[in-house]
């Protein structure tokens, strides 16, 4: 286990400073290691060393705990009382069955756009696509990340209260740095994009769920496939 907790130790280091800014709170430290989970930069079965996530992001152990109950309860991570928390040996069926869960819920809110937006956000809903389009010029993944989150949120404005809450909590369990993470995805979901966004100002609800079901199935097979060329579960 000594191997695994040092590699787990080696990946800490890359976005301590971005968590430590964001205050550390459990929440925060939840993100970080889950990024560090779905991003492959460490592997299932690998013991999490919370001593060294402590040190990294300058947090006490009790938020560290509770972000890892936090998973735990996702089913990203296996706690064991005496034995410490380890990755869970996921499957790339559990990658894209989450991404599909993820796919139904925004299918019922781009079918909901599809009826509710109107003249002034259909034109938001296009300009973004617009600049999301330009991928290929000067765009970063960072800046890429923020157009697709741009993208979903005015669709995700039309879903009720509690359809709301629970994209967000979905949105919370996938890679934040999914354009970086899935190389080359961009050129895929700028197709994919296109389809929603045609079915939402044709105000096609039905072609609207349907579009947004299949982009979050092919993401959740980029991000299997990205996981599987990392190694994840050699």
């Amino acid at each position: 286990m000594r191997n695994e907790a040092a590699h787990v130790s080696a990946a800490v280091a890359p976005m301590a400073d971005r968590v430590r800014r964001r205050g550390g709170l459990a929440t925060d430290v939840a993100a970080y290691i889950r990024g560090l989970i779905l991003t492959g930069a460490v592997k299932p079965g690998s013991k999490i060393d919370q001593e060294t996530i402590c040190v990294a992001l300058d947090v006490s152990r009790s938020p560290v705990r509770e972000a890892l109950v936090i998973l735990g309860q996702e089913g990203l991570v296996d706690v064991n009382p005496r034995r410490g928390a380890s990755v869970a040996h996921l499957t790339p069926d559990d990658i894209v069955d989450h991404y599909e869960l993820f796919g139904v819920v925004s299918g019922r809110a781009a079918a909901m756009a599809a009826e509710m937006l109107d003249g002034e956000r259909l034109a938001e809903l296009t300009e973004v696509h617009r600049q999301f389009e330009q991928r290929g010029t000067t765009l970063t993944p960072d800046e890429l990340s923020a157009l697709n989150d741009a993208f979903h949120r005015i669709i995700n404005t039309c879903a009720p209260r509690r359809t709301r809450w629970l994209l967000r909590l979905l949105e919370r369990s996938v890679p934040a740095n999914y354009y970086e993470f899935a190389d080359g995805w961009d050129a895929k979901a700028v197709g994919h994009h296109a389809a929603i966004l045609a079915a939402i100002v044709a105000h096609d609800g039905a072609g609207a769920r349907a579009a947004m079901e299949h982009h979050l199935h092919q993401s959740g097979v980029a991000a299997a496939e990205a996981l599987r060329v990392q190694g994840f579960w050699d």
